[in-house]
């Protein structure tokens, strides 16, 4: 029987699949795009996320968001989850919209993935202390160091089918580490 967070997570990528099929279609409502942006079309912000270059690329990021699920499926519940998730979304928006002018589009989920693992890896080690929790904060924070000095991981462009915007990681992961002290204030402490 799924609960309600796999619910959320397979709304999702049906989300993100009907957001591709749009842009294949030649329908570009979603993408993240300043000009459009600029135009008043503020939905962008969030539905940049959703539509992929590539239906490669779609479904590397449909199977690391099942992949979180797998290992962090009730580590929130289901507000916190979503708020968590949404708020990823757009602090990698933003963070593009801010500090990366020279990007004039963005699509893909990869950075509020990064955002939402990071939230959840830190609340279960906050709640449950496991070393698997630790092991993922190094490799996830090494993946960014080495992305940040060096560019994407080899491979990965050629696997996406698609250029691979780093900054998006690194905005996903700060604002997961933003939202996440922010649910902890609010919260003061209790279990997310």
């Amino acid at each position: 029987m799924m609960n309600k967070n796999s619910i959320f997570i397979l709304s999702v990528i049906v989300l993100s699949a009907l957001a591709q099929l749009s842009l294949v279609s030649g329908v570009d409502w979603f993408q993240f795009t300043r000009v459009d942006i600029n135009a008043g079309q503020w939905w962008r912000f969030l539905t940049g996320n959703f539509v992929h270059l590539t239906w490669r690329h779609f479904a590397m990021n449909a199977l690391a968001l099942v992949a979180i699920y797998a290992l962090y499926s009730n580590c929130l519940k289901l507000k916190s989850m979503v708020l968590v998730f949404l708020l990823s979304c757009l602090s990698v928006t933003l963070g593009i919209w801010i500090f990366s002018p020279e990007l004039q589009w963005y699509v893909g989920l990869s950075g509020a993935l990064h955002g939402l693992l990071i939230t959840l890896i830190i609340a279960d080690y906050v709640n449950n202390r496991h070393l698997l929790n630790i092991l993922l904060l190094l490799v996830v924070m090494t993946k960014l160091v080495w992305e940040g000095m060096m560019g994407p991981i080899p491979g990965s462009e050629s696997t996406a089918g698609a250029p691979v915007v780093v900054q998006a990681h690194i905005y996903g992961f700060v604002g997961g580490l933003l939202i996440l002290a922010c649910i902890y204030i609010c919260s003061k402490n209790k279990k997310l």
